[in-house]
């Protein structure tokens, strides 16, 4: 029997095993984004560029981007992506979002709680 003066949790079940791929311009978004990531037990591949990131992403469980890389990068990226990849953009508006399945968008600013649910979502309903 539950306690009611005891608060309840949500606690997400995540892989350990599952790498995810983030790029953004801004290094200390690419360690915040990390940060919260391996708490969780992910493995994270963080690139600046999507050239770096290239090679990675085929093999990403999730790929996250920063909306502030250049759009043909991300569109590039969108194109590459093995079906069943989930995508994460981060978002400081709702501006020409592309259409792609599997596609969770998170407006800026955000929390690492924000990040892990989207994931989180990802994981549960590719």
């Amino acid at each position: 029997m539950r306690n009611p003066a005891r608060p309840t949790h949500t606690v997400l079940e995540l892989p350990t095993n599952a790498t995810i791929v983030t790029v953004a311009r801004d290094p200390a978004l690419l360690r915040s984004l990390s940060f919260a990531l391996e708490a969780h037990g992910y493995q994270v591949k963080a690139f600046q560029s999507w050239k770096s990131a290239r090679e990675s992403v085929r093999d990403a469980a999730c790929v996250i981007l920063d909306g502030s890389i250049p759009l043909s990068d991300r569109d590039a990226c969108l194109g590459i992506l093995p079906r069943g990849v989930g995508i994460v953009l981060l978002a400081e508006d709702k501006a020409a979002l592309p259409q792609y399945q599997g596609l969770q968008v998170l407006q800026k600013p955000l929390s690492g709680l924000d990040l892990l649910g989207a994931v989180e979502s990802l994981r549960t309903n590719p």
